[in-house]
């Protein structure tokens, strides 16, 4: 789990027992932006979902598929999600990727920052967004 962007946090897949940490880390919230049945012994949204309950953080299931067409409005309830918390946001999907893809298309779109900068963060947290550069590029703020 790394810092993103504000009280953004980035990370590849979640398990049930990261629950605790994550909700003594000041997570208050987790988007789920991996779809289910990607690969083998990968925990449902549901299953997630549950436990989160149980800890008191909340739940969204977000899902991108790879090669996929992104789904309608999904830039914008990730914002939502991220805008609407106190606490820290966890975003998440099979490595960070997508998920710090979803989030700087909404970052850049918004003016909040640029194109540069959204790759720089995504580096310091260890994702390699310099590959989406030319995607980024054509968003407009």
């Amino acid at each position: 789990m790394k810092s993103l962007h504000k009280q953004l946090l980035v990370a590849g897949q979640i398990r049930k027992e990261d629950l605790p940490f994550l909700k003594e880390s000041g997570v208050t919230a987790i988007i789920n932006n991996r779809p289910d049945g990607e690969e083998p012994g990968q925990p449902s949204a549901s299953e997630i979902s549950v436990a989160a309950s149980e800890h008191g953080i909340s739940y969204h299931f977000l899902p991108m598929a790879n090669g996929q067409p992104m789904p309608a409005n999904l830039v914008e309830s990730f914002r939502e999600i991220v805008e609407s918390e106190q606490g820290a946001v966890l975003a998440h999907c099979r490595s960070g990727m997508r998920s710090s893809f979803i989030w700087a298309l909404g970052a850049i779109a918004d003016g909040e920052v640029s194109v540069d900068t959204a790759i720089e963060k995504a580096m310091a947290a260890g994702i390699p967004l310099n590959n989406a550069r030319a995607v980024l590029e054509t968003v407009q703020p």
